[in-house]
């Protein structure tokens, strides 16, 4: 089964352990037409093409990108990218990006020129019914129109394209986190250390730094902080009259992350609601956390997890982690207390992260969840041909072909 992907943006580094995981599929063939991907995407990429040799990418041009208009609705392949495949025709097409992106609209028009018989898939993660300045809710439309099979990533998203016209089928499939990597440390960390918040993302407002960094100060406890952004001034102030308790580490290649959060009692997502303006000036686009992957990854390896109750991090943590009222700093100090006093209750809620990462969460059994839907649109699925299941939960350079 030859699988087409698209995507752009430059927060798409994650997408390349999903891309491994499709890979580790011997039946599986990918190509990844890839435009405005950050540099460790790229070395990812890089990286996995020499390992696989079932996997292909291109990076494409691109005429407008998530730099020159702050949101990657507005990415553009450049014209003609279709023809990169050559006599190459793709089983199915897959879109990761919303369904008003321009680059799923351009996704949509390749298929229906160079391939009309592939199906056409469409990853979802949007949790906040959002109205797009013209010609956005055109191209919307088209996409819910044309696509035969949606991959919400919550049952949030799932909702939302149901509220905007979606009457396709639908397979929730979250985000996931790469079990190999992230995983337990091997020995619990050495007693009477002190008690270590970690937070790891970036730096920004709605992110609820503000919000931790006043919660670290009330607790006095020591701060790991990875990442960068606008608010690292503020952490390397903080850092200056806290010498050796709050630490500031920038970003880091994924590999690297497990070792970091080996180094935390606890990792924080403090996520707030912020009103968005950077697509129309005169829009404000709600921004609320669509997943919080770093939770997952956190999970994974052993270490607990506290969340707002902002977005679809509540849905993320389920029984294996504590939320709080997002803004409530108060209530973020209890919830890190209670870890910090009771460490047999920290070490049960990391425990359950483990199961709840490992059997909710993984690429593998994300992919496996694709594959299914995928072969069953091919109609290579076994009985029941091309016939769509009904929602469901969790189930290089242009001229450098790799």
């Amino acid at each position: 089964m030859h699988v087409l992907i698209t995507a752009g943006g430059r927060r798409t580094e994650h997408w390349t352990e999903l891309f491994a995981a499709l890979c580790d599929r011997p039946d599986v063939a990918l190509t990844v037409l890839a435009a405005d991907v950050s540099a460790p995407t790229h070395r990812a990429l890089d990286r996995l093409a020499r390992q696989r040799s079932n996997l292909r990418y291109h990076l494409v041009p691109h005429l407008l990108g998530e730099d020159r208009t702050g949101h990657m609705a507005s990415a553009l392949f450049r014209p003609g990218t279709g023809r990169l495949l050559g006599g190459r025709c793709p089983d199915v097409v897959h879109v990761i990006g919303e369904a008003a992106y321009l680059t799923t609209w351009q996704a949509i028009r390749m298929r229906q020129r160079y391939w009309p018989a592939a199906p056409i898939t469409l990853h979802a993660a949007q949790n906040i019914v959002m109205r797009f300045p013209v010609p956005f809710p055109r191209l919307e439309r088209q996409a819910y129109d044309t696509v035969d099979h949606a991959f919400p990533i919550t049952p949030a998203a799932l909702g939302v394209l149901r509220a905007k016209g979606y009457r396709g089928a639908a397979t929730i499939v979250p985000l996931g986190v790469d079990t190999t990597l992230f995983q337990p440390r091997p020995a619990p960390r050495p007693q009477g250390g002190r008690f270590t918040v970690g937070f790891v993302g970036r730096l920004e407002p709605h992110k609820g730094v503000r919000d931790l960094l006043r919660a670290v100060e009330l607790l006095d406890c020591d701060l790991l902080a990875v990442g960068g952004g606008s608010l690292a001034p503020e952490i390397e102030r903080l850092a200056a009259n806290r010498p050796g308790r709050v630490r500031l580490h920038g970003w880091t290649d994924h590999g690297n992350l497990p070792k970091l959060l080996a180094r935390m009692d606890v990792l924080v997502l403090p996520s707030i609601e912020v009103i968005q303006r950077n697509l129309v000036r005169w829009i404000g686009i709600p921004q609320r956390e669509q997943f919080g992957r770093v939770l997952v990854e956190a999970m994974a390896c052993g270490v607990p997890v506290v969340g707002s109750d902002v977005g679809e991090i509540p849905y993320v943590l389920g029984t294996a982690g504590l939320t709080y009222p997002a803004g409530d700093v108060l209530a973020l100090v209890d919830r890190l207390a209670r870890l910090r006093d009771n460490p047999d209750f920290a070490r049960r809620l990391a425990g359950q992260g483990v199961a709840r990462a490992t059997t909710e969460f993984s690429w593998t059994g994300v992919a496996d969840s694709m594959c299914r839907v995928w072969r069953q649109l091919t109609g290579t699925g076994g009985p029941g041909g091309r016939e769509q299941p009904a929602d469901n939960a969790t189930g290089t350079a242009v001229n450098g072909n790799h």
